[in-house]
């Protein structure tokens, strides 16, 4: 058993390397079929420190994706535990993560691993709907990570 446990983790891709999923390919085309319309440009990533950020273009506004690596569960969680109790009508996701919640005005947030994984919907243009859309990204990102080995 502790072999098939060091396999495991040996070949889990880097905390960087799944942090960067947030802005690829499948997490794009999840957008767009939510969107039903190609976006008008390339999302762009940024590091700073430990904390990987997303945007992506919409016509007249944009989706900002952002991951932490927190560097254990238990950091994670905690962090994860103080934006829920400070987000405005709530709503949890079971069944995204350990754990998610989407607050009302469509921000959505998710805990795995080590990771927090933020979906600031608030520059998304009308008609299309903040939370919908925040809830593609989110399904994107988190099956991206799950068939990582996460």
């Amino acid at each position: 058993r502790p072999a098939a446990a060091s396999a495991t983790a040996s070949t889990r891709p880097s905390a960087k390397t799944l942090a960067t999923e947030i802005c690829q390919d499948m997490v794009r085309n999840a957008l767009e079929s939510s969107l039903g319309t190609p976006l008008p440009g390339a999302q762009h990533g940024t590091w700073t420190g430990t904390t990987y950020t997303c945007t992506y273009p919409l016509t007249g506004g944009q989706l900002v994706l952002r991951v932490d690596n927190l560097q254990t569960r238990q950091k994670a969680r905690s962090a994860y535990n103080r934006l829920a109790k400070a987000a405005v009508g709530p709503t949890r996701l079971n069944g995204l993560g350990d754990r998610a919640y989407q607050g009302a005005d469509g921000t959505l947030v998710a805990n795995k691993d080590e990771f927090l994984l933020a979906i600031d919907p608030s520059a998304v243009p009308p008609p299309t709907s903040k939370s919908d859309l925040a809830f593609a990204a989110v399904v994107a990102v988190l099956s991206c990570w799950s068939g990582a080995g996460t």
